[in-house]
């Protein structure tokens, strides 16, 4: 379901943060966020719906894919994420970042079962550290091992129907997690949609083919999400679906949380591509096994109130996450 996908973005996200820029101009002129929450809890929003369109009901026999999991059922999940990034400044190629892979442990539970079919789970994030790799330098891995910690005990409650789309989510942030990192969380609490995974709400079979779209706000920027999944297996309730994903974002006024008084950021183009495949059986609450890959180009321009010189900077993220699952 959507948590552990929030929680990997999450990571994304922090992981950004603690890469430091080497000239002293983007040090001081890239926005930082400041704001903080008055509130450890980032209260329940209702979701946007996607729009599901079944473009091929796939061969016969076919039949209703729904989520029928038991309650007190337990599920732990292992996600590992594996980035690299590449950034441009005023069009000069910078040097590439190697980021160490992450390792994240979440654990959840069914607690309800509506007579309607909605599942009510809470899930939390146990552990998460970072992998020691020779080809990251020291200092990035401390940096991010330091920052991924203060995840842990991320979670909270959540409310799905029983086609995958969550209605309703309230996220708990950990004690002590560091304000900067606060209003990212509450930005991506308020887009739940995002990562949902819909399943059709007709019948289907082998080869069904299905599209979601989007409409979403990530950090200020409204973009377009398309994906595309296609039923290549379904055995003794169990789904295996092929994803692939489109991401893009028109030119815009950017304002993140944090960013200083007067500084304008413009996003000039966003573009990302990812594919990947899940095996979903229908009784549990997470997937017994994922992997997705994803590649993304961003260009943007900023300028420094009081300045009529623009800055551009562009970036280069290529992100690999697996997941497995146990009861």
């Amino acid at each position: 379901m959507k948590n552990t996908l929030f929680t990997g973005s999450t990571c994304l996200l922090l992981a950004i943060g603690t890469l430091k820029p080497a000239p002293a101009a983007i040090t001081t002129q890239t926005p930082s966020v400041i704001a903080q929450l008055t509130n450890d809890s980032l209260q329940p929003t209702a979701t946007v719906e996607a729009e599901v369109e079944l473009l091929d009901s796939g061969a016969e026999p076919r039949q209703e894919l729904r989520f029928q999991p038991q309650v007190n059922l337990k599920q732990t999940s292992i996600m590992t994420m594996k980035m690299n990034m590449a950034m441009s400044l005023a069009n000069n190629p910078m040097s590439g970042v190697n980021l160490p892979t992450m390792v994240m442990t979440m654990e959840t539970i069914v607690t309800k079962i509506d007579a309607n079919g909605d599942i009510h789970y809470q899930s939390s994030c146990t552990d998460a550290d970072v992998v020691v790799d020779d080809n990251v330098p020291p200092e990035v891995s401390k940096a991010m091992q330091e920052q991924i910690k203060q995840i842990i005990g991320l979670g909270g409650s959540f409310v799905a129907d029983n086609r995958g789309r969550t209605k309703q989510g309230n996220f708990v942030v950990p004690e002590g997690i560091d304000e900067n990192i606060k209003p990212m969380l509450k930005q991506m609490s308020n887009s739940l949609e995002q990562f949902s995974y819909p399943l059709p709400e007709a019948a289907v079979g082998i080869g069904a083919k299905w599209r979601v779209s989007n409409l979403l706000n990530l950090n200020s920027m409204n973009l377009n999400q398309t994906a595309h999944y296609e039923l290549v297996s379904f055995e003794d309730d169990v789904a295996i679906l092929e994803v692939s994903m489109q991401q893009q974002a028109e030119p815009q006024e950017l304002n993140p949380p944090g960013m200083p008084s007067g500084t304008i950021l413009t996003l000039t183009s966003h573009d990302a591509q990812g594919q990947g495949n899940v095996k979903m059986p229908l009784n549990q609450i997470m997937p017994l096994s994922s992997s997705f890959s994803m590649i993304s180009n961003t260009q943007m321009q900023f300028k420094q109130a009081g300045s009529n010189q623009e800055t551009v900077m562009g970036s280069k993220l290529s992100v690999e996450m697996t997941l497995e699952s146990a009861i």
